[in-house]
């Protein structure tokens, strides 16, 4: 006889747990299934929080290392221990999974270790080392996450070519990287391994990295990231690799010609895609789109009633932050309430040193709209506490609309720029204007000036400019 529950969420990680934690304060009866054995889904397991980590890690090393004299820091000899970085990583992840652990615990939410297969639209089989067991759902919640994607030319070894899990897992750092993709998980391991002495390859088949952002925020990455010692090959697409005791050989080719880099390691970023592998979607009649994820209706219900689908297995970005906040949308939906998601609130941040944040939209798409911008833009060389603190790399740059005067984005490469944008988001969400921000007394002095400034600059009322 199966066990019987009010919701069924396939999918521990930030999406599946924030779902449960949310049915589970609405009184509703909660199972949660993984494949992994630890909560927290790729982010917290092999993602996001490992890799900030890393990068925390490793920009205190450099930043010592490089600026600690002008700081008036004196040492004879600074030096790093990558196996104790590693078990700090390792650390972090485990009290956050033990987190997560505590709050099924505290929530009444039972947890399956295992892989989780639609048998129909109320029913699943679990199965899990040789047992199975089948649970019955009045609804289901797919939120499986998604894997790396790998070149069809070459396939991940775990060796020497490798994806980010793999990356976050070195035994020791490798003299030579090449990293195929210049995107935000490429450009952040790329940012590890370079601060630790190793010589770091990024190669990108596009003119850009990080297309997405705002293009004069990427020619700003770039140029930072270049003056750290990270080499890019842009316009170049990898045809080949050659994988020897010793090392790889990457052939790649452009409009200029064809060339080879060698390496000790090679990172493949290029991309995750949705992971719907085995369960068996099949049998609730649920088919994949052109690009392999669920489609799904406005409220995230697929084309059965019950059965909803979030995060990284639908079309769209593919943030955790996201995932969390469709998750508690479901739920809030089932339970008669109408949350709404507004995606142009949502933010997006690359933690390299200098980070970059962005939300809402940029200036190309603002020109594309037929919009007539104002924009606002402040180098952080002019900020008292940016100067205070040594951190002067970058600007933030804010975008409003001339006739509305309604903020329609912020655009940040600079000092805790993953913290500033969340005033951006605030002021997206509630339809603010480049005035009221401008007429806000922010403290004195803060990175978060810049934010006032830019405005006052859009409206053509500059302070200190």
């Amino acid at each position: 006889m199966s066990q019987k529950f009010d919701l069924a969420v396939i999918g521990a990680g930030p999406g599946g747990y924030v779902a449960a934690i949310r049915a589970a304060q609405f009184g509703m009866k909660v199972v949660c299934v993984d494949k992994r054995a630890t909560l927290g889904g790729t982010c917290l397991n092999v993602g996001c929080i490992p890799s900030k980590t890393l990068l925390q890690s490793s920009e205190i090393y450099s930043h010592v290392l490089h600026e600690g004299q002008a700081l008036g820091l004196r040492y004879s000899k600074i030096s790093f221990d990558f196996e104790q970085m590693m078990k700090r990583k390792d650390h972090v992840v485990h009290s956050l999974v033990e987190g997560i652990a505590g709050l099924f615990k505290r929530h009444h939410i039972l947890f399956f270790h295992g892989e989780a297969q639609f048998i129909d639209s109320h029913h699943l089989l679990i199965s899990s080392e040789g047992s199975q067991e089948t649970i019955e759902a009045d609804y289901i919640l797919i939120s499986t996450g998604s894997e790396p994607i790998a070149l069809p030319s070459i396939p991940f070894d775990q060796d020497k070519i490798v994806s980010s899990t793999e990356a976050l897992s070195f035994k020791e750092v490798p003299k030579k990287l090449a990293v195929i993709g210049g995107g935000v998980i490429g450009v952040e391991l790329a940012s590890v391994y370079n601060r630790l002495g190793c010589d770091v390859t990024i190669i990108e088949m596009l003119p850009l990295i990080c297309p997405t952002l705002d293009v004069a925020i990427s020619k700003e990455l770039t140029r930072v990231l270049k003056s750290q010692g990270i080499k890019f090959l842009l316009s170049k697409e990898v045809t080949s690799c050659k994988v020897e005791s010793n090392g790889i050989s990457l052939q790649l080719k452009s409009e200029a010609g064809t060339q080879e880099v060698d390496a000790d390691v090679c990172l493949v970023s290029i991309g995750r895609r949705p992971f719907t592998a085995n369960l068996g979607l099949e049998k609730v009649s649920i088919v994949l789109d052109k690009k392999g994820f669920i489609p799904v209706d406005s409220v995230f219900r697929t084309v059965q009633a019950n059965i909803f689908a979030i995060g990284d297995v639908i079309d769209g970005v593919m943030l955790a932050h996201r995932a969390s906040q469709e998750g508690v949308t479901v739920i809030e939906w089932i339970k008669g309430g109408k949350p709404l998601i507004d995606y142009m609130s949502v933010p997006n941040v690359i933690y390299t040193y200098p980070e970059v944040a962005a939300v809402g939209m940029t200036e190309e798409e603002v020109f594309a709209a037929s919009l007539i911008a104002q924009i606002g833009t402040v180098y952080f060389k002019g900020n008292p506490r940016a100067r205070c603190s040594g951190e002067t790399d970058g600007f933030l740059k804010i975008i409003g609309d001339k006739k509305t005067g309604t903020v329609l984005g912020m655009h940040i490469i600079g000092p805790h720029a993953s913290e500033l944008i969340a005033c951006g988001v605030l002021a997206i969400q509630k339809r603010m204007t480049l005035e009221e921000i401008a007429r806000a007394a922010f403290a004195h002095p803060t990175l978060s000036e810049a934010i006032k400034e830019a405005a006052l600059i859009a409206l053509s009322k500059p302070m200190h400019a």
